[in-house]
């Protein structure tokens, strides 16, 4: 038995142990990281939460509106009603961030979007005026949308009563 056969019988042990060592390290990283919740339903999943939370950001706005007896007297001018500009101009960041978390992990809000949806579309086309500073951004925001979704709803059936 010469010296490269005593060397080759090392390197062969030196290998055979790290591969081992790898194999196990790997094994148990695996196997923690699926009990942490990491398997291969994670990015679905991470989506679906992504997006909920999305919906979430968006709901005081909604509660807010949806809850002012002013706005309601008001009629289709609801949105200027003190109680209901006040929340649009606190919770526009709010929503904003909520619009584009939602738009991102979606898919039915993606295809909305595509198909030319007007709420959709105004929706996303204002959000940026939520990160405006609070000067007044709201309230741009709360009567642009309102404006906006009429304006585009009237343009959208007079281009569809031409075909």
């Amino acid at each position: 038995m010469g010296l490269f056969s005593k060397l080759k019988k090392g390197i062969k042990k030196g290998v055979g142990k790290i591969t081992k060592g790898v194999k196990r390290t790997v094994g148990k990283t695996t196997k923690g990281l699926k009990s942490a919740g990491f398997n291969k339903n994670f990015g679905r999943d991470f989506a679906k939460g992504f997006a909920s939370v999305g919906k979430a950001l968006q709901q005081p706005e909604k509660f807010i509106t949806s809850n002012d007896p002013l706005a309601k007297k008001m009629g289709g001018l609801g949105f200027l009603s003190p109680i209901s500009l006040a929340g649009s101009i606190a919770t526009a960041p709010l929503t904003s961030v909520g619009v584009l978390e939602q738009l991102a992990a979606d898919k039915k809000m993606q295809k909305k979007l595509k198909k030319g949806n007007v709420d959709t579309i105004t929706d996303v086309a204002l959000t940026p005026l939520g990160f405006l500073p609070v000067g007044g951004a709201g309230a741009v925001k709360s009567a642009g949308k309102s404006v906006g979704k009429s304006l585009a709803r009237g343009f959208g059936r007079g281009i569809s009563k031409l075909f």
